[in-house]
């Protein structure tokens, strides 16, 4: 009964959600949900108290809710259209949906992320929303491609920024090995010629490890291009641990990933 009573919605209640449900937005303030309900602030708050508590309606800063829809069922789990809420949730800051997100999108990863990253050049911090964490990476933002989900319109790192995007950051994207998976996954879509000019302009650890991982991925053709002097040693993978394993002297890598951890994927082949 206790469950029942929690998820039962009284008329204020839905006659707020409904209004949310009919202009399929996501984000809104104190202030819209005053002009849709009427009556005094202290009025108003209760029925947002009372949404919280029923997991419809989420506070993520002051004045500002996160509407879950009526389908995303009793627990306000709604991870399946979790990407729909990145436009509002970026605001007026430019995004775009990346890293482990992203290779999962292109079908360059099986995992799934309950995580949604977020490349945007406005510092926010993370939240958690309706079944699904949302994690702001701050940095310069690279190519994406426009994408619609249920008739939103979203920002997406495209293959080839996305593998250059998860090697600067290999923390974001379950590790080099993860990223070497999805290189080997996609290597019949991507766009050699526009990941190599993409390439060009990002930072030299970058090219390090994708010249290694295209190297042993058998790709040489492609790994050549990078080919260059490189001075000292940097990890291979500085999201795991700091094992020395050996060194590469030509892409400056010191190897803390095995072959072995690298191709795991391939054993299935």
């Amino acid at each position: 009964m206790k469950d029942e009573k929690l998820f039962r919605l009284g008329e204020r209640e839905m006659k707020l959600i409904f209004a949310f449900e009919e202009s399929e937005r996501h984000l809104f303030t104190t202030s819209e949900a005053k002009k849709i309900l009427g009556g005094s602030d202290a009025s108003v708050k209760n029925v947002l108290k009372r949404l919280a508590k029923k997991k419809r309606i989420l506070r993520i800063e002051r004045g500002k809710y996160l509407f879950a829809p009526l389908k995303s069922g009793r627990e306000g789990i709604w991870s399946e259209h979790s990407f729909v809420l990145v436009p509002e949730l970026a605001g007026s800051a430019d995004y775009y949906i990346g890293f482990l997100t992203a290779l999962n999108y292109w079908g360059m990863t099986e995992q799934i992320p309950r995580t949604v990253f977020v490349v945007t050049r406005k510092k926010k911090k993370g939240l958690e929303a309706f079944g699904a964490s949302y994690v702001f990476v701050n940095m310069k933002l690279g190519e994406h491609a426009g994408i619609e989900l249920l008739g939103t319109k979203i920002n997406v790192s495209t293959r080839e920024q996305t593998i250059l995007d998860c090697l600067a950051h290999p923390e974001y994207s379950l590790g080099v090995a993860e990223v070497a998976k999805g290189i080997n996954a996609a290597r019949k879509e991507l766009d050699w010629n526009k990941l190599m000019k993409l390439c060009a302009k990002e930072k030299e650890i970058v090219q390090r490890r994708l010249g290694y991982l295209l190297e042993l991925l058998g790709m040489k053709k492609h790994a050549r291009k990078l080919e260059k002097t490189f001075v000292g040693f940097v990890w291979l993978d500085p999201h795991t641990t700091k094992k020395r394993l050996a060194y590469s002297k030509k892409w400056g890598l010191i190897l803390n990933v095995s072959t072995d951890e690298l191709l795991e994927f391939m054993r299935g082949y």
